[in-house]
């Protein structure tokens, strides 16, 4: 008697919005993180440009609590993540991914609203400007760093969360890794600062030219730390790499991401003209996205398990 088996691990199905929340929720983290770390490190001349970072990150990271939502097919029912429904208490359990990156974001979606409101201010927007010296004040000083310092541990946290939940699930190329956090921590750097770059140049802001080229540079190291972090995450699959990066979609990241998303900006920022900056930012940020539709797809291989009696 032949007894054949055939199993394979479900698929999460998470395609679609999901894919959208970890690239919107990178890029928002990614520039946080920097802005934040301006605001820790950097003397006033950096400030201007990394501004920008503080308008873009609290609107997108509401997008990804709206995509959330959504995705979670009882939309109502996404305050059960945070609430306990009986009592009405904060709920947070520290063995569950979910629940982690349910108050991840709603720590970081805080700290980006607060840094939202505080440009607002001071740039005068929406009738805030009599708020604008006492945003200024709080930028500033130990309230300031301490404020920063969160700021940048809570979107260090979302721009690698996203990795680490995939690497939470019992998919074989997800749970055989431990890499994604670390490679989706450096596609959120690098999407973030091309983000925070291509506005910089594309709205003609009044920010110092060696501004913008230091962001430039921070932009290559971060691609670079994403090529070196694929690379360690191929080796740590062992047998599954082939899986994993020869059938489709994960096929898309040797053919697509690092040579059109990774290299082509390196290439560019090097030798291009006059718009490099801007031409580079965007392939980076096409690559960001297709890196995370390719890895959240990548193929869960058909467990086949066969018993013969006789």
């Amino acid at each position: 008697m032949n007894l054949e088996l055939n199993t394979s691990v479900a698929d999460p199905q998470w395609h679609g919005l999901i894919v959208w929340y970890f690239f919107l929720g990178g890029i928002a983290a990614g520039a946080y993180v920097m802005a934040a770390l301006a605001d820790l490190f950097g003397d006033i001349d950096d400030r201007p440009g990394v501004r920008v970072a503080y308008y873009i990150a609290f609107p997108l990271v509401g997008v990804c609590g709206l995509l959330l939502t959504i995705d979670l097919g009882r939309p109502e029912r996404f305050w059960h993540m945070l609430i306990q429904s009986n009592t009405g208490w904060p709920m947070f359990k520290w063995w569950s991914p979910m629940s982690v990156g349910s108050w991840g974001l709603s720590a970081f979606g805080l700290f980006s609203f607060a840094s939202f409101a505080g440009v607002l201010a001071e740039d005068g927007w929406l009738g805030l400007k009599r708020f604008s010296p006492l945003a200024s004040r709080l930028r500033t000083g130990l309230a300031g760093r301490l404020f920063a310092l969160g700021g940048a541990l809570s979107a260090f946290f979302l721009g690698s969360y996203t990795g680490v939940l995939l690497t939470a699930g019992n998919q074989p190329v997800w749970s055989n890794t431990t890499w994604i956090g670390a490679l989706f921590l450096a596609s959120a750097a690098s999407t973030g600062i091309a983000t925070m770059v291509l506005l910089d140049r594309s709205l003609k802001l009044n920010i110092k030219e060696s501004v913008i080229e230091h962001l430039e540079q921070l932009d290559s190291w971060a691609i670079v730390l994403e090529l070196v972090m694929l690379a360690i995450m191929a080796i740590s699959l062992g047998h599954l790499s082939r899986s994993a990066f020869g059938t489709w979609p994960g096929l898309l990241i040797p053919a697509f991401v690092v040579p059109v998303g990774l290299i082509f900006p390196l290439l560019v920022k090097r030798w291009g003209g006059t718009r490099a900056a801007e031409t580079a930012s965007i392939f980076v940020l096409v690559g960001g996205f297709v890196l995370r539709s390719a890895v959240v797809g990548m193929p869960f291989p058909l467990l086949s398990l066969t018993t013969v009696g006789r």
